[in-house]
């Protein structure tokens, strides 16, 4: 079973504008209008109280759209969600709950990347770098971009960190 995890934003869910146009939002591009839309069973999306409208109505928006991926809400404090060990504690906690539900062993975790604040997003990428965590992470630009640099608008990240390295060699 591939289980996604994400986190939610303040006020660009479940639409937002891009250029002055009205476009779907992050989930909503990846759930709905790309490759990955209908490939998870389970999407979990984290949310703080303070994000925890927005969180539902992408749960609306999706459920609306009769979206065959069941979401839960997990609702997490934490009192900065821009620090870096804060967030990482709070993802222990909602992976230990997630894992109860859907064992990690047996499931596929995938990660929506670029959702929530940058902090959340780099502690996602230093846990799954480091291999604390073992999840596929999803990346997602706005289509426009996507296509004007020759990539996908939705894809997977898989960071080689060997050739970064060498990068600065």
């Amino acid at each position: 079973m591939r289980v996604l995890v994400s986190w939610t934003g303040s006020r660009r869910e479940p639409y937002m504008f891009r250029g002055g146009v009205l476009s779907a939002g992050t989930h909503l591009q990846v759930l709905r209008d790309s490759p990955f839309a209908g490939t998870f069973q389970h999407h979990y999306l984290l949310s703080v109280p303070e994000t925890l409208e927005d969180a539902e109505a992408i749960v609306r928006e999706l459920a609306s759209l009769g979206a065959a991926c069941p979401t839960d809400i997990l609702c997490v404090s934490l009192s900065d969600p821009t620090d870096h060990d804060q967030i990482a504690a709070a993802l222990a906690r909602a992976l230990k709950d997630i894992h109860r539900r859907h064992p990690l062993l047996k499931n596929e975790l995938w990660v929506l990347l670029n959702t929530g604040t940058p902090q959340m997003q780099s502690v996602w990428l230093l846990l799954t770098s480091m291999g604390v965590i073992a999840a596929r992470l999803i990346q997602s630009s706005p289509p426009a971009l996507a296509r004007a640099s020759g990539s996908e608008p939705v894809r997977e990240f898989a960071p080689d960190l060997e050739a970064w390295r060498r990068l600065f060699d």
